[in-house]
């Protein structure tokens, strides 16, 4: 990838390239903003798009204004301000908008942390004055009925996708053959949105669903196993090449427990998943690594450790994960849901267990799973 930018970048330099050219460049380091290709421009790419926003063209400088909002903050303030007083009005319009946008979702941003702040106060206030019980029963009453509301929405999503699905997929491939190159484009990128909106309510139909009380003794290896080929089929699905990464499993013989072999098997393939994430290298590449699952017994409990090396995540950021909020954290994961974490914390604590996790950036991530040898009783999963 880094060669592709290279490459653009020394023919805009020779001088000889023609504008419509440096369109389709502007147009294409745009599109890797927006897939999660090129997440944090660097090097040549950084430089492209500095030399494409000063262009003689005011269509070229035009294209780079128009994913002025997908740049880290550095190189927005520095291209903003410049195509921001632009001679040309076009320029000027999409570099405001851009501006506008990039408000907007620090804005957004900024009430969804005060509103996370503002829940938890309040909760503990509620368990101050009345006890930690009643405020847990409280807040599985509105888990609850949260799950009855959004349930309903994602039973109604779902019969829209049912006919927008289709439909997408037609008008893409019709396009596709019609010689109208930008409007295949086009659709092709609602083809994606659609299936991105599918995975969306399907996880959202996880995460809201009574939870199965079906619990039997299942050897843990196995369950491991099972988890391992979930997690490597949906990361081929998204269109990575998962022999990349390595996938080491290490469980202790005849280690057993009572569970829900469904929802601890969903739970772990989450974790692995996001684990050969850590290695993403573009939208659909992985580069070489490992991710290690590894299976034992102490202190009375059954721990099952996901440990990566890879990119690791800030203090801030797994601070962030604890909140089990469903959210899309990571700009580079622009294919991620957000509902990973959350489902399979949701069903590990349905089991008794915990979730946590331990990181550091550069050097990579462990999930660690503790679920109790003796589970709770069945009615206890809701």
């Amino acid at each position: 990838m880094a060669d592709r930018w290279n490459e653009m970048l020394r023919d805009c330099q020779g001088g000889a390239v023609h504008w419509r050219r440096r369109l389709a460049t502007a147009a294409e380091l745009v599109e890797a903003l927006r897939t999660g290709e090129l997440v944090e421009p660097a090097g040549a790419s950084r430089a492209l798009l500095g030399r494409l926003a000063g262009d003689p063209k005011w269509q070229v400088r035009k294209a780079v204004a128009n994913g002025l909002y997908l740049l880290d903050d550095e190189l927005f303030d520095e291209l903003a301000g410049r195509l921001g007083r632009d001679a040309n009005t076009f320029v000027r319009r999409f570099a405001q908008k851009a501006s506008r946008l990039r408000r907007r979702d620090r804005s957004r941003a900024r009430q969804r942390e005060t509103a996370d702040r503002r829940f938890a106060r309040r909760v503990a206030r509620f368990a101050r004055k009345h006890g930690r019980a009643a405020a847990d029963e409280a807040s599985a009453l509105g888990q609850m009925r949260f799950n009855q509301l959004a349930g309903g929405l994602a039973h109604d999503l779902r019969s829209l996708l049912a006919h927008l699905q289709p439909a997408a997929t037609a008008l893409e491939r019709r396009l596709a053959d019609g010689g109208q190159p930008a409007a295949h484009l086009k659709a092709a990128r609602v083809v994606q949105s659609v299936a991105l909106m599918d995975r969306c309510v399907g996880d959202l139909e996880r995460f809201t669903e009574p939870l199965r009380q079906d619990r039997q003794v299942e050897d843990l290896g196995a369950v491991v196993r099972a988890a391992g080929k979930m997690a490597i089929g949906n990361i081929e699905n998204l269109g990575f090449e998962a022999s990349r990464v390595e996938l080491r499993q290490h469980v202790a013989d005849g280690l057993r427990l009572g569970l829900s072999r469904h929802m601890i098997v969903l739970a772990l393939a989450n974790l692995i998943k996001n684990a050969y994430e850590a290695f993403m290298d573009g939208p659909s590449e992985l580069r070489r690594g490992v991710v290690t699952v590894t299976g034992y017994a102490a202190d009375g409990r059954v721990h099952i450790d996901v440990r990566d090396d890879g990119v690791g995540m800030t203090a801030e950021q797994v601070e962030d994960l604890a909140a089990a909020l469903p959210r899309r954290r990571n700009k580079a994961k622009r294919r991620s849901t957000g509902y990973g974490v959350p489902i399979a914390r949701r069903y590990v604590e349905a089991h008794g267990g915990t979730l946590t996790f331990e990181s550091r950036p550069d050097e990579g991530t462990v999930a660690r799973i503790a679920l109790p040898r003796t589970p709770p009783p069945s009615e206890a999963i809701e």
